[in-house]
C-alpha cells in the first residue's frame, strides 16, 4: 500500500513538472508527432506573407487575401477532398498568380504549391500543431512581414476575415476528416498532450 502510495504521489509530481515547464523536444510524445500527420495529411493550409510590418503592407496583403479568397471560392466549391483541391489549385495556378501580380503591384510576388513547416497556431477554436503542412503560399515582396493564414481544405477560409476564425460547421467538417483522437488535438491539445505524456510515464517508469 505504502509502494502505491509512492509511485501515485511520483506520477503526480512528474505530471505537475510537465504541466508548468516546456518540455524540451526529446521529451514530446511521439503520439502528438503522429497525429500531427495525420491532420497534416487532411489539410490544405492557406499562407500570405506581407512585404513588410508597415501598415500599407499590412493592408495590401488582406487585399490580396480577400481578392484571392473571392476568385477561390468558386471554383474550389465543388472539391470536396483535399487531393481534389490540390489538383484544382495546380490547375488554377497560372491565372493564381496573374491575379496575386496584379493586385500586388509594384511589389513582386511568389505564388507556390507547397510543403511548408509551420508553428503551433490556433485557428478560432482549434489549435493546429506544429509540423510539415501542404500550403498555398503566397509571398508579397520581401515577404518579412505579419503573415495571414486559414484553411483550404477542408473549405475554413473566409474573405472577409481579418483573423481566423472557426465555425461549428468548420468544426463538423475537421470532424468528418479526422479520427477521434486528431480531432480531440485540435480542441484540446494539453489535455491530449498531458495524457500522452503521463502514458508515456506510466510505460517506461
Amino acid at each position: 500500500m505504502k509502494h502505491q502510495s509512492h509511485a501515485t504521489l511520483t506520477a503526480l509530481l512528474f505530471l505537475s513538472l510537465l504541466l508548468v515547464t516546456e518540455s524540451p523536444r526529446y521529451l514530446q510524445d511521439k503520439s502528438t508527432s503522429t497525429l500531427q500527420q495525420q491532420i497534416a495529411t487532411q489539410v490544405l493550409r492557406f499562407h500570405i506573407r506581407a512585404n513588410s510590418y508597415t501598415v500599407a503592407d499590412q493592408q495590401k496583403k488582406l487585399r490580396i487575401k480577400q481578392s484571392l479568397l473571392e476568385w477561390l471560392t468558386p471554383i474550389l466549391s465543388e472539391n470536396t477532398s483535399k487531393s481534389e483541391t490540390i489538383q484544382c489549385i495546380r490547375k488554377n495556378l497560372p491565372d493564381i498568380r496573374k491575379e496575386a501580380t496584379r493586385m500586388a503591384a509594384p511589389e513582386p510576388v511568389t505564388v507556390t504549391l507547397q510543403k511548408e513547416w509551420f508553428p503551433e497556431k490556433t485557428y478560432g477554436t482549434c489549435t493546429f500543431p506544429e509540423g510539415i503542412y501542404d500550403a498555398l503560399r503566397v509571398d508579397i515582396g520581401q515577404a518579412k512581414g505579419h503573415n495571414w493564414w486559414c484553411v483550404l481544405s477542408p473549405s475554413l477560409c473566409f474573405a472577409d476575415a481579418l483573423e481566423p476564425a472557426m465555425t461549428e460547421e468548420g468544426e463538423e467538417k475537421l470532424q468528418q476528416v479526422l479520427d477521434e483522437d486528431a480531432y480531440d488535438l485540435l480542441l484540446h491539445p494539453q489535455k491530449l498532450k498531458i495524457r500522452f505524456r503521463l502514458e508515456f510515464f506510466l510505460r517506461n517508469r
